[in-house]
């Protein structure tokens, strides 16, 4: 839990106790999430229990944890050999699953947003991380999130991204 109440805080730049809807879009912006406005809106108003338009701290941890509880599975899945962290050639199977082509390059790019350790790989608590700033539902809408929203440090789409 304590990792959840140093995000909680990280979120709650003005420091007044609540997750606005502003302070997790501009999060979600960080991130590079597509469409973080409408997201971080649908956040707060799923999560939101007494209605006021921002989420305090139990409202806020029951958030990550559905979230917690609904992707850990897919990262198991996603970890192909079982060895507790996700690459970039992790990421291509991916891909090649749901009928698309990512180079290995894109795959790299696709692991650093999530790194944040430099390790070239994605481990839970990254992936969590990642998971709890883009609201994906499934695994096609997290893939889709990723094809139409780049790593900010691309220049450009590639076209490879592609179906």
């Amino acid at each position: 839990m304590d990792q959840f109440r140093s995000l909680f805080l990280k979120l709650d730049v003005n420091n007044d106790g609540y997750v606005s809807v502003e302070e997790l879009h501009r999060e979600m912006e960080k991130a590079g999430i597509w469409s973080a406005a409408e997201k971080a809106q649908a956040v707060v108003d799923k999560y939101d229990k007494n209605i006021d338009g921002r989420l305090d701290y139990e409202e806020f941890l029951n958030y990550l944890q559905d979230r917690e509880r609904k992707w850990k599975i897919n990262f198991q899945l996603l970890d192909k050999n079982k060895c507790g962290v996700i690459d970039h050639e992790e990421i291509m199977c991916l891909f090649k699953e749901l009928g698309l082509v990512i180079s290995k390059q894109n795959a790299k790019k696709i692991i650093q947003m999530m790194d944040k350790d430099s390790s070239m790989t994605v481990d839970w608590g990254e992936f969590l991380y990642h998971i709890i700033l883009n609201p994906a539902e499934d695994i096609r809408e997290l893939v889709s999130s990723w094809k139409h929203n780049p790593p900010q440090s691309r220049p450009r789409r590639p076209r490879s991204y592609m179906p």
